[in-house]
């Protein structure tokens, strides 16, 4: 059989594993005891102006219970790089302003992709966690609690990498839907929820009852009094009798104010008084500013800019209604104060989400055309009962709020922090589960008689990556036993120069087959390492056994004391090269006699007619594609997750297969 002839069949094996992961040594990288005054730090975002109201009213909650504390407020999108940063913003709302089917379309996917992968540090991280623990650091907090999902993502991350071991940490969850949220939840101490309802989702997510309350939103409420009505309409020269409705679509301004004012204008009989907030959208400022030219004497109208908190919560106070986005929290203080709130849908994704489930509770109605909104005004305005019965169930989700709960979370000295115990996928831990059956469905659906395997480092760091080989690790299985040089073995100590393994010890293993071994470098390769397999199979069983002879020569060879390892003369690849001889298969290599660095031409030359990938959850179908199409595809992501994929390539492309589910621990 001919090298080409031998290519018939190619198998891909990509275990896509964390890089080796942190024992109890990494936990004292992490941060060190905090100092004697306590000390929080509370992440927001500034993409809304939701998370940074939350983050302002849980640190007047701390304050109120402890004015000597020290709160540190924190915009995790400070560490993004300053272009991204304005990139990725003006994308985000580009995107939700102009093409809302779009914006949707990626909400779902990044929300299923969010429940599929096997660890979340797998999926896209606009924020940096060396930077994140590098303030942590240097700060030395108490605890750490975060408003914005992408913020307490990238803590449960350090967690899980073991950085964090003293510092409590805690995560507002500012929407009203579930997603693949409950993952974050498991990764840290306690998750604060807005309604029962979602605390009951999370709970049947397998969030242990101890890291999930349903502590409402935080809100910033201003005092109500006899005079407050008349003292905030009278700033902005308005009338304390008159019907008035407070429109506001958060700090950009997202929604079509000028169809809705004109709607509402038309459809509300006798005197409307109408406010509309337009944050920082100038534009549709202007646009009210015309329109104000031509609305009937009946309606008064005051476009005004972007508001400081205080002032916008004055003014929804006093408001017999409020029309708004549906983001988390301006919904939230509409409820606070009792006020009735119409949602226009806007903006999809998670705020559509939001709406949904707002409406359902009763405690807004929901608007999908802003052309109708001034009739569903003027509707619920003439209807006394069903102002009440939502009143009624903002009145519910008030009671159900306790926000006291999150400071006394973060001040909590007695409260000690979760200690993960990093042990699988490290050396003498745990490995992964079902491994065997796992092969045993690859080996049904590509069988081979012997396989090449290349194993190359993961890791990011520039230190490894130079001392690396940079062809990374060569290995041949023949049959059932994986034979690989192993660069520390020492004649006086071990008695193979081989590795003499099992795919899975080689792939999986946590425990050294000899005394001199690295663990995934040697053996265990999954748990830091990327490794491709071509698989080959209908070797005849005399090179077979031709191949096995000349193994045990190299270790006699060893053993005598004449062959060593050698990182030029005699490597890994020479020895797979050597074996494959062995067996009588023969390759010119021009580049090896002028002493340049080769690996063999089979690598860059394998095709296939398709390709699946299994995970130890099940098999699936991958787009046709060449070997160096995939590697490009599987090495341009970051492989830290705590499982591990096999990747082969077959001749038949006919059905999705399934296998043996597996699991890691």
């Amino acid at each position: 059989m001919n090298a080409r002839s031998m290519l018939a069949r190619i198998a891909v094996l990509r275990p896509r594993v964390c890089a080796r992961l942190h024992g109890a040594g990494a936990l004292s990288a992490g941060i060190t005891a905090p100092p004697a005054s306590k000390k929080l730090v509370i992440f927001y975002s500034s993409i809304g102006h939701g998370h940074t109201s939350a983050a302002l009213a849980i640190q007047d909650e701390i304050l109120r219970q402890d004015s000597a504390v020290r709160v540190v407020l924190q915009d995790i999108r400070a560490f993004m790089h300053p272009v991204w940063r304005r990139i990725d913003e003006r994308s985000f709302w580009f995107l939700a302003n102009n093409f809302p089917e779009c914006f949707e379309n990626l909400f779902r996917a990044m929300q299923a992709r969010g429940n599929r992968v096997p660890s979340l540090s797998l999926l896209p991280n606009d924020y940096p966690e060396e930077k994140v623990l590098a303030y942590l650091r240097s700060e030395i907090p108490n605890a750490v609690l975060a408003t914005h999902y992408g913020a307490a993502q990238v803590l449960g991350t350090l967690r899980e990498r073991g950085l964090l071991p003293n510092v409590k940490i805690g995560w507002l969850h500012t929407d009203f839907f579930e997603g693949y949220f409950p993952r974050i939840s498991k990764r840290i101490e306690r998750t604060f929820l807005a309604h029962a309802e979602l605390e009951s989702r999370w709970l049947a997510a397998g969030v242990p009852a101890d890291k999930v309350v349903t502590s409402g939103m935080p809100v910033r409420i201003p005092a109500d009094s006899s005079e407050a009505r008349r003292t905030s309409l009278a700033r902005l020269g308005l009338a304390p009798d008159v019907i008035t409705v407070l429109l506001t679509a958060g700090k950009e301004g997202a929604c079509d104010y000028f169809t809705v004012v004109d709607s509402v204008s038309r459809h509300c009989q006798g005197p409307v008084q109408i406010i509309a907030v337009c944050g920082t959208n100038a534009t549709q400022q202007a646009l009210l500013a015309r329109l104000q030219e031509r609305l009937p004497p009946s309606v008064t109208l005051k476009a005004l800019g972007l508001l400081p908190q205080p002032e916008m919560m004055s003014y929804m106070r006093v408001a017999d209604m409020v029309i708004t986005k549906a983001g988390g929290m301006t919904p939230a203080e509409a409820f606070a104060m009792g006020t009735p709130a119409i949602l226009l849908d806007v903006v999809s994704g998670h705020e559509r989400e939001n709406a949904a489930m707002l409406a359902r509770l009763g405690q807004a109605e929901l608007a999908t055309d802003m052309a109708q909104v001034g009739k569903l005004v003027a509707d619920f305005l003439a209807d006394p009962r069903r102002a009440a019965e939502m009143r009624n169930a903002q009145r519910e989700f008030r009671q159900g709020a306790d926000i006291a709960r999150i400071a006394r979370f973060a001040l909590d000295e007695s409260f000690i922090p979760t200690r993960q115990i990093l042990t699988f996928g490290v050396e003498n831990g745990t490995g992964a589960l079902n491994i065997d059956e796992a092969l045993a469905k690859l080996a049904d659906e590509a069988p081979a008689d012997i396989e090449l395997l290349l194993s190359y480092a993961t890791s990011r760091s520039p230190q490894r990556l130079m001392i690396a080989n940079p062809f990374g690790r060569l290995a041949i299985r023949v049959g059932g036993t994986v034979y690989s040089a192993n660069h520390l073995a020492a004649r006086e100590i071990d008695p193979n120069l081989l590795q003499h393994l099992s795919l899975a010890d080689y792939l999986y293993g946590v425990q050294r087959p000899s005394p001199s071994q690295a663990h995934t470098s040697t053996y265990g390769m999954a748990y830091g390492r990327a490794t491709l397999g071509l698989r080959v199979p209908g070797i005849p069983p005399g090179c077979i056994a031709d191949m096995v002879a000349e193994a045990r020569r190299i270790e006699e060879e060893f053993a005598q004391g004449a062959l060593r390892y050698d990182r030029t003369d005699f490597n890994c690849g020479d020895v797979v090269v050597r074996i494959l001889q062995g067996g009588g298969y023969r390759s010119r290599i021009p580049l090896k006699r002028l002493g340049l660095p080769t690996m063999p031409r089979t690598f860059s030359s394998g095709r296939g007619r398709c390709l699946w990938k299994t995970t130890p959850c099940g098999w699936n179908w991958l787009p046709t594609g060449t070997y160096q199409d995939h590697k490009r595809a599987i090495t341009s992501r970051a492989f830290r997750s705590r499982s591990a994929n096999l990747c082969a390539r077959s001749r038949g492309f006919s059905r999705i297969r399934h296998a043996t589910r597996s699991r890691s621990p």
